[in-house]
């Protein structure tokens, strides 16, 4: 092992310098490399125990016996630094205004009323002992375990912590606890409401055939829109879909109709935003709904709302008979079941017309003898001859004869697969028919008579 303290010269103005503080050099056993540090100070003994206190902890970190020098940094910042330091980073990667937002203000909220300081206080039963306070929906509280735990593994990757503390706390199953969940819009109900959207005609029409979110909408140019090709379509850039995916989404007629009529009130920039003050704000919607006769919230519970439009259009979707897996292409979903489940609305799909179109299965009226007769399975043909023995039962010398010629071999009894018997019938024996054990014997008793 190398261990040695020192002052650094070089050479100013033609002569030797010496630096006054001391530096350290060491290498431990097992190491090829040797490691210069800074010591900080001046005074000769002082430098030799900081680097001795340096030597003794690296060699504890070898063993597994002190943890690395980051993870003790780490622990003694105040959790709200690494905070800020996450949300820079989330900033630098792209993400938006309004997920810093959401992380920021629930992680502070756990930060401050579960009361952690610094990564030694996080605790799952501190965590969990929260959640079980809270009103929240589980969806929410389940965004809340999300960002803090998507927190702890940032600070997992800079090697600033060891584990995640919050790693096996479990997320809380939503699926059936929703507390307003949403529904699609019925056909008799659509027409209704774009009878009193006025201006918001184009933007209700464009998301009932397209699928595009909120957000999307408000963000879509017209130099996006194409309607003068064969196909017209609207080009989603990645920079405005949810999944950060380019997406070319094909035009319904009527999506195609409304936005020429739309481009054709005034002339339009193409870095213009189409939807440019025709997005109805929350108000506005529920006016709309007021208006057209239809419940926000309707009798089972279920509400519709702007987003409900996209999940009419993955009930469309289903109600025509297209593919799943192209019906998952036009929604842009990256998992079936969140289009199957999730956005398609089960309370319209025609499930009591599928069950009329099954066949029947009830039985034969009484009446129907004929029908009955000609659907039942031919008779065994030693059925008959069975009933006809059972008449001489009451001599036991003629019953033994009778059925030791009954079961000699004929040409109708004789195939390769029965031999004994002959009788097969649907692939197996009938009762009547069933191999019956000899009653002779050459060297024992006669049986009794039956």
């Amino acid at each position: 092992m190398i261990f040695t303290i020192f002052r650094p010269k070089r050479i100013k103005n033609g002569k030797p310098c010496v630096a006054r503080s001391y530096r350290g050099r060491y290498r431990l056993d097992g190491q090829d490399k040797i490691v210069d540090v800074a010591l900080y100070t001046t005074d000769k003994r002082v430098a030799r125990q900081r680097l001795e206190q340096i030597v003794k902890e690296k060699q504890l970190e070898g063993t597994g016996a002190l943890p690395p020098e980051s993870f003790r940094s780490a622990a003694k910042s105040p959790l709200v630094e690494h905070l800020e330091a996450h949300l820079a980073d989330l900033h630098a990667i792209g993400r938006d205004k309004q997920y810093l937002h959401d992380v920021k203000s629930r992680i502070e909220r756990l930060i401050r009323e579960c009361r952690w300081e610094r990564i030694s206080d996080v605790t799952p039963a501190a965590f969990q002992q929260w959640r079980a306070s809270q009103t929240c929906a589980p969806k929410t509280l389940n965004e809340y375990l999300k960002s803090i735990r998507g927190f702890f593994n940032w600070m997992l990757k800079r090697e600033l912590i060891g584990r995640n503390p919050l790693q096996a706390v479990e997320l809380i199953k939503t699926h059936g606890k929703q507390r307003r969940p949403r529904r699609a819009f019925t056909k008799e109900e659509l027409p209704r409401l774009l009878g009193v959207a006025g201006k918001y005609r184009p933007a209700y029409v464009t998301a009932v055939f397209t699928g595009l979110r909120r957000g999307e909408l408000a963000a879509v140019e017209w130099a996006d829109v194409h309607l003068d090709v064969p196909k017209p379509y609207l080009y989603a850039r990645a920079s405005i879909t949810k999944n950060d995916k380019d997406a070319s989404i094909a035009l319904h007629p009527d999506v195609v109709a409304e936005l020429r009529a739309l481009k054709a009130l005034e002339p339009r920039e193409p870095q213009e935003k189409v939807f440019h003050k025709l997005l109805p704000s929350m108000r506005v919607f529920r006016g709309h709904l007021k208006a057209a006769g239809i419940d926000f919230v309707d009798s089972r519970g279920y509400k519709v709302d702007f987003h409900s439009l996209r999940h009419t259009l993955a009930t469309n979707l289903s109600l025509s008979g297209v593919a799943p897996r192209i019906a998952m292409e036009i929604m842009r979903h990256c998992d079936i079941r969140l289009t199957m489940q999730t956005y398609t609305d089960a309370s319209q799909l025609p499930a009591a017309d599928a069950i009329a179109t099954l066949p029947s299965i009830a039985s034969v009226p009484e009446g129907d003898s004929q029908g009955a007769s000609q659907n039942s399975p031919p008779a065994c043909p030693d059925e008959a001859g069975m009933d006809r023995k059972n008449a001489f039962f009451d001599d036991a010398e003629h019953v033994e004869n009778e059925l030791i010629e009954w079961l000699q071999p004929t040409p109708d009894r004789s195939g390769p697969d029965n031999a004994q018997l002959g009788c097969k019938r649907a692939g197996s024996l009938c009762s009547p028919c069933t191999p019956i054990p000899s009653m002779t014997s050459e060297t024992g008793p006669r049986p009794r008579a039956v």
